[in-house]
């Protein structure tokens, strides 16, 4: 399981990292309950499969985040999304491979990483390695903040401040 934190609570909600993978998951982290937060790999886990949403065999494209969170905030941002989106729970390429390698019609991707030096780093890396692979890759960048969960709270502290 995938702890991760409720927008606005003390509190964690578990979710699974990996939906078809017989039950293999790659790391958890424990919110902060009356302690320091923690994350870690699970023994045994495989990084290669990290946390994604299932994938719909009709669009050809695929969004990469680097953490759980974003895919999710980005998903709150667009309800639209309800599939093909993969989190590399860092910046490991692995889960990307496995997917694209799972998922042979896929042809674009669309790196949402962090808008900061180390997330702009690997979508250079990234785009560079996938191109030569020939994939279509862009990037998409939050609009505001560090990365897409931040964009998210910030849109909504302004939404509150607006009552």
């Amino acid at each position: 399981l995938c702890s991760v934190p409720a927008y606005g609570e003390d509190s964690t909600r578990s979710i699974p990292s990996s939906f078809p993978h017989e039950n293999r998951f790659a790391g958890f982290s424990r919110g902060p309950r009356g302690g320091k937060p923690f994350k870690g790999d699970v023994e045994g886990g495989d990084k290669d499969i990290a946390f994604r949403l299932p994938c719909d065999l009709a669009n050809p494209s695929v969004l990469v985040f680097e953490a759980p969170i974003d895919l999710m905030s980005y998903c709150t941002l667009h309800r639209e999304v309800r599939s093909n989106a993969v989190a590399l729970c860092g910046l490991y390429q692995g889960p990307l491979d496995t997917y694209l390698r799972e998922y042979p019609h896929l042809k674009s991707i669309i790196l949402c990483l962090d808008a900061d030096k180390w997330g702009q780093e690997a979508a250079t890396r990234l785009t560079e390695l996938y191109s030569q692979k020939g994939y279509h890759v862009m990037t998409r960048a939050p609009p505001r903040g560090k990365d897409w969960n931040e964009f998210l709270q910030q849109k909504v502290q302004h939404r509150e401040r607006g009552r």
